[in-house]
């Protein structure tokens, strides 16, 4: 008999799961609104859905497929790394702004499971840092500190 749990069935899952319990956060506790006048709840209940539709898509697709995958085995450290990384970017943030957060947090998710050397994670670090700045402030205007007190 075929084992139902493999690690693709696990990750469909919780992808699937992690959809739902956001749809229906967002959908109780955020005004809809319409899409001719979008409420602040519009974006991520339909963001939401559709990652609801990919984890359910991805689940029955792992219940059909034919090849055996390994049984699934949580790693401890990259889970340890990016949450360390995530109480980073948590506490530069309000502190130093987005483009210190973001450096520190992309640099200290590097060491999760990336085989690249230091200048590697240095140089993916400052690009991310980038595209973030460029993209929320400059691209979408949103008001957020780039560098505290400088910008």
């Amino acid at each position: 008999m075929k084992n139902v749990l493999t690690r693709d069935m696990a990750s469909a899952l919780l992808i699937f799961c992690i959809g739902l319990a956001a749809t229906l956060y967002a959908w109780t506790h955020y005004k809809l609104g319409s899409f001719r006048a979008p409420g602040p709840g519009l974006f991520p209940v339909v963001i939401a859905g559709l990652l609801t539709l990919v984890g359910l898509g991805l689940t029955v697709q792992a219940l059909v497929q034919k090849v055996q995958t390994e049984k699934p085995d949580f790693e401890f450290r990259p889970f340890v790394v990016i949450m360390i990384a995530i109480i980073a970017f948590a506490m530069i943030f309000p502190v130093a702004g987005v483009l210190p957060a973001v450096l520190a947090l992309t640099f200290i998710s590097c060491f999760a499971d990336t085989p690249l050397d230091t200048k590697g994670k240095i140089a993916v670090s400052c690009v991310v840092a980038v595209i973030a700045v460029v993209l929320f402030r400059l691209i979408l205007g949103v008001r957020l500190p780039v560098l505290t007190g400088v910008w």
